[in-house]
């Protein structure tokens, strides 16, 4: 395999021998297995839509010979993650595997808007965007589960809780200890939570901890789903720490001042932070934020009463 000018390298990024990453809005990881009738690909995460599934077979057609798809390894259900998967099993026949709270979403699509929005998503909601095609999962992987490839190298799944249901971390190892980390959306890349100070999380306190357990998990290279590919992740961690630590103070500063509805909160924090929302930011940030009010709750930080049929959170 041999790339055949400039512009197909800049597409696709080797790390280690065999192991690359595809950089995009969603980063694709790609592992190759050389086999009898060329080579074997497994893709970490297929894109967003069917047009970048395409997109990522253009890339493989200029970069590899004679390649087929094995399969789609999803690490987790989020359709910038998983909405490629339905045209790669239909053009390839690839298997698609993904953990068991995860694969729900992909065969129940409006889960996710759903889930969003708290009821029947708005039409603008049903869209691509929020709705993967529908796809039936093939395998299901497990927290430790470890998958020895033919030509040796190893991928071991690593829980990485917070961002969505039973996120996984796709280790991959080659047999000479090169390893490369695919870390889903359990971090973001610098740029990316310089840009977007707030970014999508379910459970608050949960992410937290996978942000310190990723710096226990060694590797020659870490990728996030949306950053560039780093070789050190504590300073990445870190950034992402302090953007969830400031959210949190800037909840608490705006509920000492006085009582505030979830919709009122959203407001001043966006407010606050700079963000100029519209649906899409509405959305995912009034959604994470009452993950944040979850999370303060149960720390007993914040409390709640129901009063003239509003429900307000203040201060402890």
């Amino acid at each position: 395999m041999t790339p055949d000018d400039s512009a197909k390298t800049a597409d696709i990024r080797e790390l280690i021998p065999d192991v690359y990453v595809i950089p995009g809005g969603t980063n694709v990881g790609v592992i190759r297995v050389k086999d009898e009738s060329g080579c074997a690909l497994y893709l970490i995460d297929s894109g967003g839509s069917e047009k970048d599934a395409r997109k990522i077979e253009t890339i493989l057609n200029a970069y590899f010979t004679d390649w087929h798809l094995r399969a789609v390894i999803n690490t987790h259900s989020h359709a910038d993650h998983s909405g490629g998967n339905a045209y790669f099993a239909e053009k390839t026949k690839c298997e698609i595997w993904m953990p068991y709270l995860e694969k729900g979403s992909v065969e129940n699509t409006l889960l996710q808007p759903s889930l969003a929005w708290g009821g029947f998503p708005l039409p603008e909601l049903r869209v691509s965007y929020y709705v993967p095609a529908h796809c039936e999962a093939t395998r299901v992987i497990r927290d430790e589960e470890c998958v020895e490839l033919s030509d040796g190298k190893k991928i071991r799944f690593i829980a990485l809780p917070g961002h969505y249901f039973e996120m996984l971390g796709v280790m991959c190892k080659t047999p000479d200890g090169k390893s490369v980390f695919y870390a889903g959306d359990a971090v973001f890349g610098k740029k990316f939570i310089a840009k977007f100070s707030i970014p999508f999380m379910f459970d608050v306190a949960s992410f937290l901890d996978t942000l310190e357990k990723l710096r226990s998990i060694h590797a020659d290279q870490y990728v996030p789903s949306h950053g560039d590919a780093v070789t050190r992740i504590d300073e990445t961690a870190e950034m992402n720490q302090i953007a969830v630590l400031q959210t949190i103070s800037c909840i608490m500063k705006i509920l000492k001042k006085k009582p505030h509805t979830a919709e009122e909160l959203l407001t001043e924090v966006a407010n606050a932070n700079g963000i100029s929302m519209k649906l899409p930011q509405y959305v995912l940030i009034g959604s994470t934020l009452r993950s944040f009010l979850t999370s303060l709750y149960e720390k007993g930080r914040i409390t709640y009463e129901i009063a003239d049929n509003k429900m307000l959170w203040k201060a402890r």
